[in-house]
């Protein structure tokens, strides 16, 4: 084992070690893609057998894109900043505060005699903007007075909580704008079956029979969600920013040494972390037409675990957005699941916590059989 692992540092491998490395490699990045599959056809039998409803249906799969959502907009963020060998563990809680001040702000614009399509904008623009002062000061803390990552924003996440409790007195914010609950429970586009496609809102003169043969084909927090997706993967993938991630989760001192600002790049990584949360809050005080101090707070964990899951190191250096979205649809598949076959809630932490483990197992096991 030691030859073996002193000719793979030196790269004098066989074609049958290289081709066995290869395979293991592959196995270790298409398994979450292979379990999620698995997922869905268990739920599809079981949601048949023990209830007759049709898991594979328009609705459930809108449904299972929605519960992705906001797990997701906090995973995009947290893949960023572990793959720069970092952890976030405000962003639950600053999406609760995203949540909150955007409820304030279309509370009072509203109040004050502000149209709603007005009011709205701001108020969900502003819920984003608040959230770069904890991102920029969780970036300071950690790039130039070192604290470790886990206690800075552990911190900053009780201090946004806090902060998150004072400004809302602790009940959720009411009395929002009309519109607000259509936008963000509605979609871009309506199919109705035998009559064709229906933009932005559902025809008026549709009755409440016709409601069921209409279905949401793009629900708008999945827009918005789609779009930031694929910024956060151009990010990654296409720009220097995002080579800059790797090298600095993979090798420090390499990327100290190679000239890349590496203090302005992980400040910068913890502000795009807590923008994304704030996203994912103004989206949900739209969704709920209200916002709530805790409305991110069982959504943090939830976050890593879709890291996790999707193949990211924790160690830093290994990651990438296309398997954390696979995580996130994971998670949000057993949550759905469990809810259509009426499961208490709390075999959902269950299931998420058993998966991670498998995800942890099969990843370690992938690195010693490469070794």
């Amino acid at each position: 084992m030691a030859v073996e692992q002193e000719r793979r540092k030196t790269g004098f491998l066989n074609f049958s070690e290289r081709s066995r490395a290869e395979n293991i490699s592959t196995i270790r990045k298409i398994w979450p893609w292979f379990f999620l599959v698995v997922m869905v056809i268990i739920f599809t039998i079981a949601s048949q057998t023990m209830n007759a409803v049709n898991f594979l249906s328009v609705r459930s799969l809108q449904g299972i894109l929605i519960f992705t959502t906001q797990i997701l907009l906090l995973a995009l963020g947290e893949t960023l900043v572990i793959i720069a060998a970092g952890i976030d563990l405000s962003v639950g809680f600053i999406l609760g505060l995203a949540a909150v001040i955007a409820a304030e702000i279309m509370k009072y614009l509203y109040a004050a005699g502000m149209p709603p399509w007005v009011v709205i904008p701001l108020g969900m623009l502003g819920g984003v903007l608040v959230c770069i002062i904890p991102g920029w000061i969780n970036g300071i803390l950690v790039a130039r007075i070192k604290v470790p990552p886990f206690i800075s924003t552990l911190g900053m996440g009780y201090a946004v909580f806090g902060v998150a409790l004072l400004i809302s007195g602790g009940y959720p914010v009411a009395s929002q704008p009309p519109y607000l609950g259509q936008l963000g429970n509605g979609s871009l586009l309506y199919l109705w079956i035998g009559k064709g496609i229906a933009f932005f809102k559902i025809p008026e003169y549709a009755t409440n029979i016709d409601l069921q043969s209409i279905y949401p084909l793009l629900p708008n927090v999945v827009f918005v969600t789609i779009i930031v997706t694929f910024v956060c993967w151009f990010i990654l993938g296409k720009m220097q920013y995002g080579q800059h991630l790797y090298s600095i989760g993979g090798n420090l001192e390499a990327a100290v040494r190679s000239g890349i600002p590496v203090k302005r790049t992980i400040i910068w990584v913890y502000i795009i972390a807590a923008v994304l949360a704030g996203i994912a809050g103004s989206l949900w005080a739209a969704r709920f037409t209200s916002g709530a101090a805790n409305a991110g707070e069982t959504s943090l964990l939830m976050a890593i675990a879709a890291v996790v899951i999707g193949g990211a190191s924790l160690f830093g250096g290994e990651g990438s957005i296309i398997g954390t979205v696979i995580g996130a649809l994971i998670i949000a598949t057993i949550q759905f699941g469990l809810v259509i076959l009426g499961m208490p809630p709390f075999w959902q932490f269950i299931a998420v916590g058993v998966v991670v483990i498998i995800a942890v197992i099969v990843d370690q096991f992938g690195r010693t059989m490469e070794m």
